[in-house]
C-alpha cells in the first residue's frame, strides 16, 4: 500500500462566482464544516498538495446547490478568483486523519488494494479512483490484463477491509 500523502484535497475550485472574489467549490469531502468561515485551507494546483501551497483563511462560505461558494482572504475580485479555477483546496494529512472516524477511509487510499469477489476470487487491484459528478468509480486492473470501471456504491462494493476491497459486480461485468 502507498504511503499517505502530505495533504488531502477537500474541494476543487470550479470557477469564479460574481464580482467580489467568491469561488465556486465542488466538495471532495462530506464534512461541510471544512468550509466554515474562520478555517484555513491551502490552495494547490494538484489534489495531493504537491504544487504551490498557499494558505488562505476562509472569510465566508455558503451552500449553493451541490457546491459551496467560498470567499477567501486576499481574493477580492473576479479577476483574482478566475486565476484559481482548477486549483484544489487541501488540508494537511494529519488534520484529515485525526478527524477520521472508525470505519471511515479516504478513497485515494484504495489504490493498490486487492479486489476480490464475495466468493474470494481475486479479480485484480484498484488502479485508480475516478471522481465523477455522480459517484466515484473504481478502476480495476483485472488479473487478465484488462481494466474495468465499477461504481463505488453499496450494490457493487460490499466492503473495504484492510488491504482488500470485496465486490459484487453486475452479471457480465468481467466480459465487457
Amino acid at each position: 500500500m502507498r504511503n499517505p500523502p502530505h495533504h488531502v484535497a477537500i474541494g476543487k475550485i470550479v470557477q469564479a462566482h460574481g464580482i467580489k472574489g467568491e469561488l465556486t467549490v465542488f466538495p471532495l469531502t462530506e464534512r461541510e464544516e471544512r468550509f466554515a468561515a474562520g478555517g484555513t485551507v491551502l490552495l494547490s494546483r494538484t489534489a495531493e498538495g504537491e504544487e504551490g501551497l498557499t494558505p488562505f483563511a476562509i472569510e465566508a462560505s455558503r451552500r449553493h446547490r451541490d457546491r459551496f461558494l467560498v470567499k477567501l482572504e486576499k481574493i477580492d475580485d473576479r479577476t483574482q478568483a478566475e486565476w484559481y479555477a482548477g486549483a484544489f483546496l487541501v488540508i494537511p494529512w494529519e488534520e484529515a486523519e485525526s478527524a477520521r472516524e472508525e470505519g471511515e477511509f479516504f478513497l485515494h487510499m484504495l489504490v493498490g488494494r486487492e479486489v476480490r469477489s464475495e466468493d474470494g476470487t481475486r479479480l485484480g487491484i484498484v488502479a485508480d479512483v475516478v471522481e465523477t459528478a455522480g459517484r466515484p468509480l473504481l478502476e480495476i486492473a483485472m488479473e487478465k490484463g484488462s481494466r474495468r470501471m465499477l461504481p463505488f456504491v453499496k450494490e457493487f462494493v460490499r466492503s473495504v477491509e484492510e488491504g482488500v476491497v470485496i465486490v459484487a459486480p453486475p452479471a457480465g461485468w468481467e466480459e465487457l
